[in-house]
C-alpha cells in the first residue's frame, strides 16, 4: 500500500539483522536537493516499523526540550532502581562534568559534542558519564521526544584508559593567535579558561571594569578562582556571543588543526614562557591547577593585581 506523501516511509535493510525493518520521516532539504530525514528506530517487523510511524505522524517528536530538563525527568524515573550512593554519584557527576550540555536542546546534541566531556576524564568517570547520557537519551525515546539513531549515538562514546584519554596538544603560534578571528578561541587563548567555564559564564560573573572573570563552579576547590581579564580581549568579553556551543567551538578548532585542549595549554606556555619569568604559582592560580606542596594551596589568595600584569604582557 502506498502511504500518502509526507506521511514518512517504511522499508526493509539487506543482510541478516535482528531489526531490519526501517521508519524514517522527510523533514528538509539539503542544498545539493538530497532528502534530510528523521529516522523514528528500527524494528523487527513491518508492522512495528509501521506503528512507530502512525505514533510519530499523531505526535511528532519535542524540538525544545533541553538535556537539563530531561536529566532531572530520568533522575524521578531511574531512582527507583538506583542504589542512594549510585544515584549521588550521578547528579554529582552531571554537575561537575556536563555543563556544557546542559542548555542545549536534546535534539540537537551530536556525537562530538558528548564526546567532549569525555576526553580528559578518567576511565571510571566516563564510564558514569557515559550511563547518564545514555540513560537520559533512552528516556527521551521512550518519551517520544527524539527518534532511536540519536540514543544509539553513545554507543560510539570513547575513552581509552584509566588516567584519561590521550590528549596530544599543540601550542598555537603566533602567526595563528595573530590571523583568528574567532572571539572565543582568543579568549580562551588569553585567559586559560575551559571550554565548558566560558560558556558557563553570565553577565554577573564577568566584571569588566575590575578586570577579573568569577569562576564559580568547578570540578575542585582549586577551579573556584579569579580569571584576570587581559587588556586586549575587554572588548570580546563585552560581546560575548550567547548562542555558541561546545561543538561549534570543536568544528572552528578542528579547521586549523587545533582541539579545545590546545587554547588551554597554548595560555600557559605563553605565561611560563615571559621575561622577566612569572611565579608559577600565578600561573597555576589563573587556570584553577591544584598546587602540589604546603606553600602552594594558598596560591588562591595571590592578590588580582600580579596577575593582570602577567596576561597583559602576553604576546
Amino acid at each position: 500500500m502506498r502511504l500518502p506523501n509526507g506521511y514518512g516511509s517504511v522499508y526493509k535493510m539487506k543482510g541478516t539483522l535482528r531489526r531490519p525493518w526501517v521508519a524514517r520521516k522527510t523533514v528538509g532539504w539539503k542544498e545539493n536537493g538530497q532528502p534530510k530525514y528523521a529516522y523514528i528506530g528500527y524494528y523487527e517487523t513491518r508492522k512495528d516499523a509501521m506503528d512507530a510511524l502512525a505514533k510519530y505522524n499523531a505526535k511528532p517528536y519535542d524540538t525544545k526540550t533541553t538535556f537539563d530538563v530531561a536529566f532531572k525527568n530520568w533522575c524521578l524515573e531511574a531512582k527507583e532502581s538506583l542504589s542512594d550512593k549510585t544515584y549521588r554519584d550521578y547528579v554529582s557527576a552531571y554537575n561537575r562534568h556536563l555543563k556544557a550540555l546542559q542548555s542545549m536542546k536534546v535534539r540537537d546534541i551530536k556525537l562530538a559534542d558528548m564526546q567532549a566531556v569525555m576526553d580528559g576524564v578518567t576511565k571510571p568517570t566516563g564510564s558514569v558519564l557515559r550511563k547518564i547520557m545514555s540513560g537520559v537519551l533512552h528516556y527521551c525515546v521512550r518519551n517520544e521526544l527524539i527518534t532511536t539513531d540519536k540514543a544509539e549515538l553513545t554507543k560510539y562514546l570513547k575513552y581509552s584508559s584509566d588516567e584519561g584519554n590521550t590528549v596530544t596538544r599543540r601550542v598555537f603560534t603566533r602567526e595563528e593567535i595573530r590571523s583568528n578571528k574567532d572571539p572565543l578561541i582568543t579568549i580562551l587563548l588569553y585567559t586559560g579558561l575551559r571550554i565548558g567555564e566560558l560558556l558557563a559564564l553570565e553577565k554577573k560573573d564577568i566584571h569588566t571594569k575590575e578586570r577579573y572573570i568569577d569562576i564559580t563552579k568547578a570540578k575542585t576547590e582549586a577551579g573556584i578562582r579569579k580569571v584576570p581579564i587581559a587588556e586586549r580581549i575587554v572588548p570580546l568579553l563585552s560581546a560575548l556571543p550567547t548562542d555558541r556551543t561546545y561543538s561549534s567551538i570543536w568544528q572552528e578548532l578542528k579547521k586549523i588543526d587545533h582541539t579545545p585542549h590546545d587554547t588551554r595549554h597554548t595560555f600557559i606556555s605563553m605565561m611560563a614562557s615571559l621575561d622577566p619569568p612569572v611565579d608559577e604559582r600565578i600561573t597555576k592560580a589563573i587556570v584553577g591547577h591544584a598546587g602540589s606542596g604546603i606553600t602552594e594551596t594558598v596560591y588562591t589568595h595571590i592578590d588580582l593585581a600580579p596577575m593582570l600584569e602577567a596576561v597583559n604582557r602576553l604576546p
